[in-house]
């Protein structure tokens, strides 16, 4: 890991608390009306400049607290430290947040119990945390001794893995680069020795919505270490019974053993983790080609798919209820009902044994196993379609065997992206459910934003980028994270002063621009062979460079459809095709072979640059 030193910002508040309780007991049992602020008690902190350095002097009063309120610039994650020089026995409480607001509690007590409590020698102290924080407010509570006491050299030891190469997107809105940088600065957040949701709160390695991190490491860093350290620490937390623990290594799940037998929580070790992780495994193959990575996980995988067949239900479909330890979750807002997971979660493990899992195998070598599991993901296909496909209305509604009983239609973006990404509608029937997920009708059920990746891909595989670009300025650059911690947020809404994370992992806006708008993915193990799809709707200027393991995709598009400039740089060893939309053209000749409907494909020639001039027919 790397370190570097970041010094806070400024003072934002300094007052004075006094107290009506013990203020230890506050501490332990945060009991009511415990304190009350200071109005007109006269300055709390004098500034100084200490050896070229800014510091703050107070001079501590019996039965108060100085409460002074320092921000930084961005939220960081690292190791908070100060100095304080002050006679023996002054106590400091150091507390840090992720989001106050200055209208806020006083304290910065309300997020995880997120504080340290420091007790002085006379003179000189100098304090670092033991532990990291993710924070962008960083407050100290000094009270307990008798005299004047000077604050100084406050700051954050900052950690954050050593990628090979620093993000490079540029975009020409402002306000979608404002978004892009706090993607990044999320993602510096987040994956660090282990690929966590938040620092702030798990600081614990998932797959599902935490493994789409993994995109934006391998187009955005070309980092390949960290990756290949998750696929093999995390199938170590296997079962017994062939499910993976989702939070893996972490003490959570261990917990939750315990817990689900004695009926103390309604989650237990997520199922669908599990099936994300061995997408994790192929993504992983495509854009490395490293298939000794795989070796340690592909034993698991395999004990996993025998698992599955253990949890069918009288319908021959994978339940989702009443299934005794692990749970299944797919997400937690885009549902009114548990059992309208079942849909989803029926798609999603067959796209996995028949898109991930049987690749993986064949590349193995193990061909009967590959054609086994095939065989299951079209089984588990067939009846996801027999029972929830909706014919008249052509697309998968997850109560429709419970209708006639609930009335009302229920669909979800999920089910409906997983059948548009893996061809799962029955004879390619697809205009509803691109429909449906470009307007978001009410009866749809949205993801959380670590989640959203999903209908968004189903959009750009359906030529939708118009709602992708109109999402990421209004939805996603929008957030107040973006704006004031140049982060991302765990959930649409976020609140100050409130335990909601704001340095999350929905890192979508920088995978989704290399998938979507620049359209650039591996179609063969270890980028052999690339597919570049730009759909830029109508922004005028996106450069990026994608990393491969043969070296630097370059991209830069400038002008608008019909009248665009594309630069390409593709590296020798890749096989590059441009796919455009039938409605443009190229002075290249057309690739051998059949394009998607709608579609025209081009050979790229790799090792220089190429200018391309983007014209309607």
């Amino acid at each position: 890991m790397h370190e570097e030193p970041v010094g806070i910002s400024h003072l934002s508040d300094s007052r004075w608390l006094e107290w009506l309780r013990p203020v230890r007991e506050y501490f332990e049992c945060r009991p009511p009306n415990a304190y009350r602020t200071m109005q007109n008690a006269g300055p709390v902190a004098t500034p100084l400049t200490v050896e070229g350095a800014a510091a703050w002097e107070v001079e501590l009063q019996p039965g108060r607290g100085a409460l002074l309120t320092f921000e930084f610039a961005e939220q960081v994650v690292g190791w908070p430290q100060f100095t304080l020089e002050a006679p023996a026995g002054t106590v400091v409480e150091m507390l840090v947040h992720e989001a106050h607001h200055p209208d806020g509690p006083p304290l910065l007590n309300t997020h995880f119990e997120s504080w340290t409590r420091f007790t002085c020698r006379e003179g000189v102290n100098h304090f670092e945390t033991f532990d990291f924080e993710s924070l962008r407010w960083l407050q100290f509570h000094v009270h307990g001794g008798r005299g004047r006491v000077r604050l100084s050299r406050i700051g954050v030891r900052r950690r954050f893995f050593p990628w090979p190469h620093q993000p490079e997107l540029r975009v020409g809105e402002p306000a979608l680069q404002r978004l892009l940088d706090a993607t990044v600065n999320t993602l510096r957040n987040c994956a660090q020795e282990t690929l966590v949701d938040g620092m702030a709160r798990e600081r614990q390695q998932y797959s599902g919505d935490c493994g789409h991190q993994l995109h934006a490491i391998y187009l955005g860093t070309g980092d390949t270490r960290l990756p290949a350290r998750f696929l093999a620490t995390y199938s170590q937390g296997l079962t017994k019974e062939g499910f993976f623990l989702d939070c893996w290594p972490g003490f959570d799940r261990l917990a939750r053993l315990v817990e689900r037998q004695l009926d103390l929580t309604g989650w237990g070790p997520i199922l669908d983790h599990s099936v994300g992780f061995n997408f994790d495994c192929w993504h992983h193959y495509l854009y490395t080609g490293d298939l000794d990575a795989l070796r340690e996980p592909y034993p698991r995988l395999l004990r996993f798919a025998d698992f599955l067949p253990t949890i069918l239900d009288a319908h021959g479909l994978l339940a989702v209820e009443n299934l005794g330890i692990p749970s299944v979750w797919i997400d937690h807002i885009a549902y009114q009902q548990q059992r309208h997971k079942q849909c989803a979660f029926n798609l999603y493990a067959a796209a996995m044994l028949e898109h991930a899992l049987a690749p993986i195998c064949e590349a193995m070598g193990d061909g009967d196993r590959a054609a086994a599991v095939r065989k299951f993901g079209r089984t588990l296909r067939r009846k996801a379609v027999a029972r929830f496909w909706d014919p008249e209305r052509q697309l998968f509604v997850n109560n429709r065997p419970w209708l006639a009983e609930e009335k009302a239609v229920r669909c979800c973006d999920r089910s409906l992206a997983t059948a548009v990404m893996f061809d799962q509608c029955p004879g390619g029937r697809t205009k509803a459910v691109l429909q449906m997920l470009a307007e978001c009708p009410p009866e749809l059920g949205l993801s959380f934003p670590a989640n959203a990746c999903w209908r968004l891909w189903a959009l750009a595989k359906g030529g939708r980028a118009d709602v992708i670009v109109h999402d990421l300025r209004h939805r996603w650059a929008t957030m107040a994270s973006v704006i004031e911690n140049n982060t991302l947020q765990e959930d649409w809404e976020a609140r100050h002063d409130s335990n909601q994370q704001w340095s999350h992992c929905p890192v979508v806006p920088v995978y989704i621009t290399y998938h979507a708008l620049a359209g650039i993915r591996p179609v063969a193990p270890g980028f052999a062979r690339a597919e570049i799809r730009p759909q830029l709707a109508d922004l005028t200027d996106l450069s990026l460079t994608a990393r491969t393991v043969h070296g630097p995709i370059h991209f830069k598009a400038a002008g608008r459809r019909g009248n665009r400039q594309l630069t390409l740089e593709i590296p020798d060893g890749c096989e590059a095709e441009l796919v455009i939309p039938r409605g443009e053209r190229v002075d290249l000749a057309p690739s051998p072979g059949q394009a998607p409907a709608g579609l025209r494909r081009y050979t790229l020639p790799s090792g220089r640059p190429i200018e391309l001039h983007l014209r309607k027919v």
